[in-house]
């Protein structure tokens, strides 16, 4: 039974120029699961000296659709071959991302696998996971675990969205990828409790579940797991911190990276108007939702996956939805986190300093954008925020107010920051979106938790030849660094300083999923906990320095003033008084008066 596993060719193929084998053969090691039975690895080298261990395309539980997954298994037959990975879950082939420079990074960060997503298969049975492990005999408590959640905004991604090689190789740390259900088969819900929603989140749970039960046969140590994301994976990394009893005691610490850890939950019925659409293209039954959902059931995967028509899936509250499984989120996130309803464990959370500028600016990042454009773009952010706090569509008089008050904060300069429109408007949004979440997420954790905040600003002269001067580090320019990649391939020309920072981040990194502390060893480098009223962050470029939060008037203004301004003009739309009409009070003397005051901070 045994023969027909141990004898296997050799693959070779190249990822970006750089000759990198696959081996399986009589060397490579065997792992016994309890309950499942055996599995044969593969060996993975590079320079004919560097090499991990890899387990590739487990399978860690079963989901029929629109349910929630089953993690009881049956045992293998004979022995399991996991030496290549198995197909992803369904999703729409990705599109060009509108820009080269981005398009290049993420093929960079898989290793080139990125190139090959035409040929990827798909299967709806995708609930599979892979394990690297270091290459030799671990600590004696076991190897310290990341597992990471690939971004893709919870409707595309896989677990070789990225090479974790030189984490596992150079830090002796056990990293894990896998695959979740997305879009409609990880997320369809229905407000009546007929589809619960969340199934993707609750996949990712039994991901966990399954890391802490078995990684100690591969030399983990099951008491020290991070669960690791960015963009989508952030987000549900800081979801699993208050899903209850979903991923109680499944991890030990959380590093989340160009998420949201606040981020808006949608309601189940945001979805109606989603589900009428999906309805009539399938030709089901809209009511009772119990014939759509069976419906639904009955159509092949690649007709729902080539015919869905656009839809932003993604997390939902889905409290009292179901009367048999637990809901994975009870709540708004903020809401769940300000009453103390979370999985209390050290976090690193961090951004690069120019999150979304190559989604914002697209094909204009090397146009200047003009006055009227920064005014527009105030106003569409003003305009936006009134609706959602009034909850209608209607036009708002007193959307200028909130206007007036974000350009007067982006309009102030001093002489040594001569900021362009450009520069203002990709401020306003990472401040706005990213960096005030954070202050506020700190504000909450940091009285019960050890918090490390960061913002990488290592503007790699690699990776920025065709962007312009003024664009910081966009988002997924650092996974370049937390993953090694200069030390991976040869088709950029990379520094020596870029594998100095690659070193210091996988450094930082892998010390906290050792120790929980980033600077416990290997590395000469001051990051201090975060705690109010000044914020410490941790600048990652050359220098390694720190700034504080509390410096940023800016980010005082969303977090305490904006709110309040946000709300006095709403009262102002939903008075029976005409705005154009609309008395001046005090209160706006007040508030007027506070932004004058924030502004001299």
């Amino acid at each position: 039974m045994w023969s027909t596993n141990l004898f296997f060719v050799l693959l070779t193929y190249f990822h970006l120029n750089l000759l990198y084998v696959v081996v399986s053969s009589v060397d490579a090691p065997f792992i016994h699961i309890p309950g499942n039975g055996f599995i044969s690895g593969t060996y993975l080298k590079m320079f004919r000296t560097q090499n991990i261990k890899a387990y590739l395309g487990i399978r860690y539980a079963h989901a029929a659709r629109f349910s929630p997954p089953d993690v009881e298994l049956p045992p293998w037959k004979g022995i399991f071959n996991a030496t290549s990975f198995a197909p992803s879950c369904w999703q729409a082939p990705q599109a060009a991302s509108e820009s080269p420079q981005l398009d290049k990074v993420l093929e960079i960060i898989s290793g080139g696998m990125s190139s090959e997503a035409s040929e990827r298969k798909y299967d709806e049975n995708c609930l599979n996971l892979n394990v690297f492990v270091p290459d030799g005999l671990p600590e004696v408590d076991g190897y310290a675990v990341i597992v990471w959640i690939h971004s893709g905004n919870f409707s595309a991604g896989s677990p070789y969205d990225i090479e974790p090689f030189q984490m596992v190789f150079k830090q002796k740390v056990i990293v894990v990828t896998f695959s979740y259900r997305l879009n409609i088969f990880g997320f369809f819900s229905t407000d009546d409790g007929e589809a619960q929603g969340n199934y993707g989140l609750m996949d990712q749970s039994a991901a966990l579940y399954w890391v802490k039960k078995n990684i100690n046969y591969f030399g983990g140590d099951e008491n020290r797991i991070t669960l690791m994301g960015h963009d989508a994976g952030a987000v549900s990394a800081a979801l699993h911190m208050t899903s209850g009893e979903w991923s109680k005691g499944a991890f030990h610490k959380v590093i989340i990276m160009s998420g949201n850890p606040l981020t808006y939950v949608r309601m189940p019925h945001e979805y109606n108007a989603d589900l009428d659409r999906i309805a009539i293209i399938f030709g089901c039954a809209r009511r009772p939702t119990s014939m759509l959902v069976q419906c639904l059931r009955r159509v092949d995967p690649k007709i729902i996956t080539e015919n869905l028509p656009l839809v932003n899936w993604g997390p939902i509250v889905d409290y009292g939805l179901s009367n048999t499984s637990y809901p994975f989120i009870e709540n708004q996130p903020e809401i769940l986190f300000r009453n103390g309803a979370f999985h209390n464990v050290p976090v690193i959370i961090g951004i690069t300093d120019m999150e979304e500028v190559l989604t914002i600016f697209k094909d204009y990042i090397s146009s200047e954008l003009t006055a009227d454009d920064l005014s527009n773009f105030f106003n569409d952010m003003a305009m936006g925020d009134i609706q959602k706090t009034t909850g209608s569509n209607e036009w708002c008089m007193n959307f200028p107010l909130i206007a007036d008050a974000i350009a007067f904060m982006y309009s102030g300069q001093t002489s040594d920051e001569k900021l362009t429109v450009n520069t203002n408007v990709i401020n306003a949004h990472t401040e706005k979106f990213y960096i005030t979440p954070i202050q506020m997420f700190i504000d909450i954790l940091s009285k019960h938790q050890t918090i490390y905040t960061y913002n990488f600003k290592f503007r790699s002269p690699s990776l920025i030849v065709d962007l312009p001067s003024w664009v910081g580090v966009p988002k997924y320019f650092d996974q370049i660094f937390v993953w090694g990649i200069p030390y991976m391939n040869n088709v950029v020309e990379w520094k020596s300083t870029d594998k100095k920072i690659a070193d210091i981040v996988m450094t930082l990194w892998a010390n906290f999923a050792k120790t929980s502390n980033p600077t416990k060893s290997n590395v000469y480098i001051k990051w201090n906990t975060v705690e109010p009223p000044k914020y410490s962050v941790l600048l990652i470029d050359e220098n390694f320095n720190s700034e504080y939060l509390s410096n940023n008037h800016r980010v005082m203004f969303w977090n305490n003033l904006y709110p309040k301004l946000l709300q006095f003009a709403s009262e102002c739309c939903n008075s029976t008084i005409s705005a154009a009409t609309y008395p001046i009070t005090p209160t706006i003397f007040l508030y007027i008066s506070m932004l004058f005051i924030c502004i001299q901070i």
